[in-house]
């Protein structure tokens, strides 16, 4: 009998899990409590270790389907002027996070797995068994805790683990893109603009869609209501009024959060994604930790009889680059804080050093595990 797992969450880590546990003789059942697989306002840079792991389960070609290219990245001060800027050295797509998380879900179901929607898992036990909302429990071989930050499955199992809210967030909206918007210079690269304590993400995703990510203290009051206070970025960003004066539509403000686990697994559970290692986004690698995480799960459990071992020895060795990762991400966070002038110095010590440029770039140009 193939071997089966019940997991928590359809979101990146969750559904990347389904497919490649399936794609390798397992079967997968996947809960999710919302009534579609459906993420509001976000855009979602996916580099050369995620676009690997989208194509080891069968996602890739859905998830760049009309996405923008990109092949530089600006920060800017607050009059415009450029502060630092990278050119990727591999590929890197910008794309909405609904048409990942849709390109994984329809790759999932092709594998044979199962995706029930409007079901809420709450609770696990290191047997290998996931409790629902509804009152049934799962057996499995494996359970998955997949859910995010917020995750009850993981709390469920009383884990050690920290919950560490960031001083700043950021409010993520999608709007209209016009295709000649997309042929300018600042078109075909992301931008991100810096004033004081807040910032500006500028990223088309498509011809026809564009990411903007509003990142400021959760002290800022003004800075993080919604509906957008739009006089408000217009003092500290002059000249994006044209910019700001579009940001209408669905926007979520959340603020950023690290969790930091001793360990990430208790028996036949395991926790992925932001459950376990939930970091700022401002290194575009979240996600892509997320992901990379799931698909070497899968093939450490392919041939593993013993599944608490077999979790013991993915973990020992996938850890290390995602808690480096997170590390650096929580330092960007920290430049919020910082004078302008000392936070310009700083984009431009790390870009001018060879050894501090390659420390944030480590996961994007890592070889994740199952893409060789």
């Amino acid at each position: 009998m193939p071997r089966h797992a019940e997991i928590a969450g359809a979101g990146l880590a969750g559904l990347t899990a389904a497919a490649a546990l399936c794609r390798r003789g397992w079967t997968a059942r996947v809960h999710e409590r919302m009534p579609s697989v459906r993420i509001v306002g976000s855009g979602l840079s996916i580099f050369e270790n995620g676009l690997r792991v989208l194509k080891a389960v069968d996602a890739e070609d859905d998830s760049v389907r009309d996405a923008r290219r990109g092949l530089v990245r600006e920060t800017r001060d607050a009059y415009g002027n450029t502060t630092s800027q990278m050119s990727y050295s591999g590929r890197m797509y910008e794309i909405t996070r609904k048409q990942v998380a849709s390109a994984l879900a329809a790759a999932a179901e092709r594998a044979g797995a199962e995706i029930v929607t409007g079901s809420t898992a709450i609770a696990a036990d290191p047997e290998g068994v996931l409790h629902l909302e509804n009152g049934r429990s799962m057996k499995a071989d494996l359970v998955l805790a997949a859910d995010g930050i917020h995750s009850r499955v993981r709390d469920s199992l009383r884990l050690p683990m920290r919950r560490q809210p960031l001083a700043d967030g950021a409010i993520r909206i999608m709007i209209p893109r016009s295709v000649e918007e997309a042929q300018t210079p600042d078109g075909k690269m992301n931008v991100e603009y810096w004033s004081g304590t807040r910032r500006i993400l500028v990223a088309g995703c498509s011809d026809t869609e564009l990411y903007v990510a509003l990142t400021a203290l959760d002290s800022d009051s003004e800075a993080k209501t919604l509906p957008i206070k739009k006089n408000v970025w217009k003092k500290s960003f002059p000249f994006l009024d044209a910019l700001i004066d579009r940001l209408d539509g669905e926007a979520r403000w959340d603020r950023f959060e690290t969790v930091k686990m001793p360990r990430w697994s208790s028996g036949r559970v395991v926790v992925l994604g932001d459950a376990a290692h939930a970091m700022a986004p401002n290194l575009g690698q979240g996600g892509a930790c997320a992901m990379m995480n799931a698909l070497a799960l899968a093939v450490e459990l392919e041939t593993a009889q013993d599944v608490p071992a077999a979790l013991t020895a993915w973990e020992q060795r996938e850890r290390p680059l995602t808690d480096h990762t997170q590390r650096w991400s929580t330092f960007y966070s920290a430049l919020t804080t910082w004078p302008d002038r000392m936070r310009s110095l700083a984009f431009a010590t790390v870009t001018g050093v060879p050894w501090l440029r390659k420390q944030p770039l480590r996961a994007m140009n890592h070889i994740p595990t199952g893409t060789t």
